[in-house]
C-alpha cells in the first residue's frame, strides 16, 4: 500500500500531497476510516501516510483520561428536584481493544457507555432515597456504588474499557432546604464528635478499672502466697518438733533400758557382796586410848542387796 501512496504522491500537487502525512500522538493509536468503513490497519504513535479526502484518519486515546459529566439530575422518591453540578470519570482504554471497542460503539465510545450510564445509575440511586440520604447519609458511598455499576456493564458489554475512579460534587439542592440540611449536618457532626469523646472516656474507664482488677488480683495473690508460705512454715516446724520430741523420747527410752541392762548385769551375788563389804566398811567406827581396854567395834546390819542401785 505504501508504494502505492508513493507512486501517487509523484503525481500529485505538493500541497495536497503534504495533507497524506499525519501524526499520532504519544498514549493514542490511529484508526482509519475509508468510505464511512473502519479499516483493519490500526498505528501507534508516529507519522504516517493515508489517502486525503479519502481515508481518514481519527485518533483514540489509549491513556488515562478522565470524562466530566456536567449538571446531572437528581428526583429523589420525596419529590425534590437537584443536580450534581460535576461528575468526574475516571477511565482507560485498552490499546489492544481499541480496534474492536471503535468497531462496535464508535470513537465516542465513552458517550454511550460512561456519559449516559452516569445519567442513568444517578437517576435509579435518586429515585429510591429520600433528599437527607443522598445528600447525607449516603454520600460517602455514592462514588463506590457509580465506580462498581459502571464497571459492571462495561465488563458485560465493552471489554476493554476499565473505571479507575469516580468523583462527585455534592448535589445543589433549594436554598431554603439546604439550610436545613446544613444545619442537620453540623448536629450530626456535634454528635459523632461527642459520641467519640464518649467512647474515649469510656476506654479510658475501662482501662482504669482493669487496671485496679488487675492491682486487686495481683495482691490477692500476693497474700494467698504469703498465707500459703506462713502455713507451710508452721507445719514444718510444728512436723520437726515432733519429730524432735520423738527423737528426745526414743533417746530417753534407750537410755533407760541400757542403764536397766547394765544393773542388771552388774547385780550379781559377788557385786552384791562386794558393795555390803564396803557398806559395813564406811559403818565401822574403832576407838582407841589409854582408857579403851579393847577394841569396840560397832556392826551394822546387813544390807539389802535390792536396795543397792549401780550407776555406770
Amino acid at each position: 500500500m505504501k508504494a502505492h501512496l508513493f507512486i501517487i504522491m509523484a503525481f500529485l500537487p505538493c500541497g495536497l500531497s503534504l495533507n497524506m502525512f499525519h501524526q499520532v500522538q504519544e498514549g493514542h493509536v490511529g484508526v482509519y476510516f475509508r468510505g464511512g468503513r473502519l479499516l483493519d490497519t490500526v498505528v501507534g504513535p508516529g507519522i504516517h501516510l493515508h489517502l486525503p479526502y479519502i481515508t481518514e484518519m481519527v485518533d483514540v486515546n489509549v491513556r488515562l483520561q478522565t470524562d466530566i459529566i456536567p449538571n446531572v439530575p437528581c428526583g429523589t422518591k420525596d419529590g425534590i428536584l437537584s443536580q450534581f453540578e460535576r461528575v468526574e470519570v475516571v477511565n482507560t482504554l485498552s490499546q489492544a481493544q481499541a480496534h474492536t471497542v471503535v468497531k462496535a460503539y464508535g470513537v465516542d465510545y465513552d458517550r454511550v457507555w460512561i456519559h449516559d450510564k452516569v445519567h442513568h445509575e444517578i437517576n435509579q440511586f435518586c429515585s429510591n432515597k429520600t433528599l437527607r440520604e443522598v445528600y447525607v447519609d449516603d454520600f460517602a458511598s455514592l462514588d463506590e456504588l457509580l465506580k462498581l455499576a459502571l464497571q459492571k456493564d462495561l465488563d458485560v458489554h465493552v471489554n476493554g474499557v476499565s473505571i479507575m475512579a469516580v468523583r462527585m460534587t455534592k448535589p445543589t439542592v433549594p436554598a431554603s432546604i439546604r439550610g436545613n440540611y446544613e444545619a442537620m449536618e453540623e448536629q450530626r457532626t456535634a454528635a459523632l464528635v461527642a459520641q467519640r469523646t464518649h467512647e474515649v472516656v469510656e476506654q479510658e474507664l475501662e482501662t482504669e478499672r482493669a487496671k485496679t482488677v488487675s492491682a486487686a488480683n495481683r495482691r490477692a495473690e500476693e497474700i494467698h502466697i504469703q498465707t500459703e508460705t506462713e502455713a507451710q512454715q508452721k507445719r514444718t516446724q510444728a512436723e520437726t518438733k515432733a519429730y524432735e520430741d520423738k527423737l528426745a523420747a526414743e533417746s530417753k527410752r534407750y537410755a533407760v533400758e541400757q542403764e536397766a541392762t547394765a544393773n542388771e548385769a552388774l547385780l550379781t551375788d559377788a557385786y552384791l557382796r562386794l558393795q555390803e563389804t564396803r557398806v559395813w566398811e564406811q559403818n565401822t567406827k574403832a576407838y582407841f586410848g589409854e582408857s579403851i581396854p579393847r577394841l569396840m567395834i560397832d556392826a551394822v546390819q546387813p544390807v539389802d542387796p535390792a536396795s543397792v542401785r549401780v550407776t555406770v
